[in-house]
């Protein structure tokens, strides 16, 4: 094995090491709180030592910010995957799906990422915020969070949503349905995943059809009954 081989191998296992841990935190973190989080407890957990954990992250302060930032990064990630349909409400929609998968494939990242009790790291920080605002308040500076703006801010262009309402109230509306709809699903409020599955397609779809001008709503409606 070259030395170039051998590089890449240390650096696919470090990576690996270091998701597991992540993982690993992200579960002890969602069921319970910062106090829950061990580095040696982790550490045992993972099947590493606690020397692998700071060398990692530096520490536990470190770690939690790791976790925020995983688990915007894999939504982003979520999102990004999404073709860019030439219909922006297709894209738009599809978008609020991807939201959804990505909700139920990593649910201990996804009950970390807006929690009044859990502080969003500086990290994620974008840019300087305003003097006492809230820290949830700077996701709308992430990357993921850009996504479903710049879909929104195709559709005003495009016409299918009003230039009066601001594509940041839409976004903020289409965002809170979307994530309360995936924090119930997760909770386990529903029957079934088919029943959490129909009730997120009327809800979501109730909120954008609100949304649409009279030309939106029109093409809406024709893409829905051509499923």
């Amino acid at each position: 094995m070259s030395t170039d081989e051998k590089t890449t191998a240390a650096e696919d296992r470090r990576n690996a090491q270091r998701e597991a841990l992540l993982d690993a935190a992200s579960e002890m973190l969602m069921h319970g709180g910062p106090d829950a989080i061990s580095l040696r407890k982790l550490a045992t957990k993972v099947g590493t030592s606690t020397m692998a954990v700071y060398t990692a992250f530096g520490g536990k302060e470190g770690l939690i910010t790791a976790l925020f930032e995983e688990a915007f990064d894999r939504l982003a990630a979520a999102q990004n995957a999404v073709p860019r349909n030439p219909e922006p409400i297709l894209w738009l929609a599809s978008l609020s799906r991807a939201y959804r998968d990505f909700a139920l494939k990593n649910p201990s990242y996804y009950a970390l990422m807006i929690s009044a009790t859990l502080p969003v790291p500086a990290s994620l920080r974008h840019d300087e915020p305003a003097a006492g605002e809230p820290a949830a308040r700077s996701i709308a500076r992430h990357p993921s969070y850009q996504n479903l703006l710049d879909a929104i801010e195709a559709c005003i262009a495009e016409g299918s949503m009003p230039a009066d309402a601001g594509p940041a109230i839409i976004a903020d509306a289409l965002w809170a349905t979307v994530h309360g709809l995936c924090s119930l699903e997760l909770a386990g409020f529903h029957i079934s995943a088919e029943d959490a599955e129909k009730r997120f397609g009327v809800a979501a779809g109730a909120v954008m059809r609100g949304l649409l001008t009279p030309k939106g709503l029109k093409k809406y409606e024709s893409f829905t009954r051509s499923r």
